[in-house]
C-alpha cells in the first residue's frame, strides 16, 4: 500500500504546484505586480517549480512540433506531386516541339534536295547545249 500513498502524494503534490507562466511586458505595464517584481536586492519568496508540468508542457509542444512538420511533409508530397505532373507535361510538351523542329528540317533539306537535282538537271542540259551549239559551229 506504500504505492498507493506514494501515488496520492504526488497526485496532492501536482496540484498544489503549477509552474508559472511566461509574463508579457503588458503585465508589467498594466500595473499587473506580485513578488516576483521586487528588486533583485531583495529576498523573495521563490515558488517551488512543478517539473512534472513542465515535462508534460514539453512534451505536448513535441507533438504540437511533430504534427505541424507532418503536415508540411504531406503538402510537400502532394506539391511534389504537381510538379512531376507538369515537368512530365513540359517534357511531353518540349518532345513533341522537337520532333516537329525535326520534320520541319527534314522538309527543309528534302525540298533543297530536290532544288539542286533541278539545278543539275538544267546545268546538264544548258552544257548539252553548248556542246551542240559547239558541234555545229566546228562542223562549218
Amino acid at each position: 500500500m506504500d504505492v498507493d500513498r506514494h501515488v496520492q502524494e504526488q497526485a496532492s503534490r501536482r496540484a498544489e504546484l503549477h509552474t508559472p507562466e511566461p509574463r508579457t511586458s503588458n503585465d508589467r505595464l498594466n500595473g499587473h505586480r506580485d513578488h516576483t517584481d521586487r528588486s533583485p536586492s531583495t529576498p523573495g519568496h521563490l515558488a517551488p517549480f512543478d517539473w512534472d508540468d513542465f515535462e508534460s508542457r514539453y512534451e505536448q509542444a513535441l507533438a504540437e512540433a511533430n504534427n505541424e512538420e507532418k503536415e508540411l511533409l504531406e503538402e510537400f508530397e502532394r506539391l511534389v506531386k504537381y510538379f512531376n505532373v507538369w515537368a512530365s507535361a513540359a517534357s511531353v510538351h518540349d518532345n513533341e516541339r522537337g520532333i516537329k523542329r525535326l520534320q520541319t528540317r527534314e522538309r527543309y533539306v528534302k525540298i533543297a534536295e530536290q532544288s539542286l537535282v533541278q539545278k543539275k538537271k538544267h546545268l546538264t542540259e544548258v552544257v548539252r547545249a553548248f556542246q551542240s551549239a559547239l558541234a555545229l559551229l566546228s562542223q562549218s
